[in-house]
């Protein structure tokens, strides 16, 4: 079952309101990392931003893994990387169609960890985090390549097991912390799963990292501009295990498009799932500050034709 690569197809996979919930779907190898992409912004990130890339020691045997999984893919697949996407990456990126496979990054003895998380996931649209099980089976993020984060710092999570990291969710440790574990503890080897996550945000920038209070970052938006001044972004993110060291691998790629290029459909559900957020997780995505004029801007869209002014 695919997921889509698009803000508009990875919608229709994504949790409205209601309970939390994991929402997995099956990923064929295949179609497991986003193709046709441009990425020059990834490499001038990881270029400017050194912090984005960082490993424990722990780790290190997971990233060189992770390294060769990689490489096997971009060369398995490769006709992957020269298929355009359309619209689907949003307004910030372009597609390519002479993307060749990458050179493999130096690995083995002597090379150093971070550099070759760094120029691995410089190769593919998507970020890279790896997870490891300590001692007592708790999975912590040990290593991750974090160019387009979606308003959270590497350094704050880093080290950190499962439960920790998703703190800021309203509802997670009890709703989802023990499904999330269990899932951690029995995933083999070989399957792929996938899941969207998605937000309204008021840029389309890739690094989404608000230093502003949200009053003040959504205070432009209206009923009338909200289809050029809100953006959907999705994360599509998919889980496997890495056969050897036995680490889990969290991949994240950013979709972005602005309302208006979404259909009445996916608007109208953005809307009703904004509707349908729990009061603390309202909050935490600023909810409060364009949830009317997105509102408002979604039943003007959805009005038939006859009765739009």
């Amino acid at each position: 079952m695919s997921l889509g690569f698009s803000a508009e197809a990875l919608l229709s996979r994504a949790r409205g309101g209601g309970a939390l919930r994991m929402g997995l779907v099956r990923v064929p190898e295949a179609e497991w990392l986003t193709p046709g992409v441009d990425l020059a912004a990834r490499v001038a990130v990881f270029a400017a931003e050194p912090d984005c890339v960082q490993v424990l020691p722990e780790a290190e045997a997971a990233v060189e893994e992770v390294a060769g999984m990689l490489d096997g893919w971009l060369h398995a697949f490769p006709s992957r990387l020269r298929e355009g996407l359309g619209e689907g990456l949003g307004t910030s990126s372009a597609t390519s169609s002479s993307f060749l496979p990458p050179t493999p990054p130096e690995r083995g003895r002597g090379a150093h960890a971070p550099d070759v998380l760094r120029t691995v996931a410089a190769n593919v649209w998507e970020d890279l985090c790896i997870l490891t099980p300590n001692a007592s089976g708790q999975y912590r993020l040990t290593a991750a390549a974090l160019a387009f984060p979606t308003d959270w710092h590497l350094h704050e999570k880093l080290g950190h097991a499962l439960t920790p990291i998703h703190a800021p969710i309203h509802g997670y440790a009890e709703q989802l912390a023990s499904g999330v574990d269990h899932f951690f503890a029995t995933l083999q080897p070989g399957p792929i799963f996938g899941r969207t996550n998605w937000f309204v945000v008021a840029s389309d920038a890739w690094r989404y990292l608000p230093q502003d209070d949200p009053q003040t970052r959504f205070a432009h938006v209206t009923e009338g501009n909200a289809g050029t001044t809100l953006f959907v972004r999705c994360e599509r993110q998919t889980l496997r295990r890495l056969p050897q060291s036995g680490a889990m691998l969290f991949t994240i790629g950013i979709h972005v498009a602005p309302l208006d290029r979404l259909s009445t459909d996916a608007v109208v559900r953005v809307a009703d799932s904004v509707a349908g957020i729990s009061s603390g997780e309202h909050e935490r995505r600023a909810a409060p500050f364009y949830a009317d004029a997105l509102t408002r801007y979604a039943a003007r869209r959805n009005r038939p034709p006859e009765l739009v002014a």
